[in-house]
């Protein structure tokens, strides 16, 4: 059973990147100059990205109760996962800590 689930959870994304296409309206045209420097700006505020990874991770923590009852090798996956997020994103404040502590030369 658990093993038709992970069948099943796979091929539900793998179908639905398959499956999703941008959509846009011929009447609004986008450069790629202006996708670009969208980007750009998105990227420089790695605290504006931590916060979202952090929200995620949340995410994840309270999904992970609904995975199955009980202690399962999937449900134990997640908690990996989740465990080494909560690493990640906790050397990476403490990175942005000792930038903003440090003065810029």
């Amino acid at each position: 059973m658990q093993r038709f689930l992970g069948i099943a959870l796979i091929s539900f994304c793998a179908v639905g990147d398959l499956t999703a296409q941008p959509v846009q309206d011929e009447g609004e045209k986008v450069s790629p100059k202006q996708v670009t420097s969208q980007y750009s700006v998105e990227r420089n505020d790695p605290r504006a990205d931590l916060a979202k990874m952090q929200t995620l991770l949340g995410q994840m923590q309270r999904n992970v109760a609904f995975v199955s009852p009980g202690d399962t090798p999937l449900k134990h996956q997640f908690q990996l996962e989740i465990e080494m997020w909560q690493l990640l994103l906790r050397d990476i404040e403490k990175k942005l800590n000792a930038q903003q502590a440090t003065p810029a030369k």
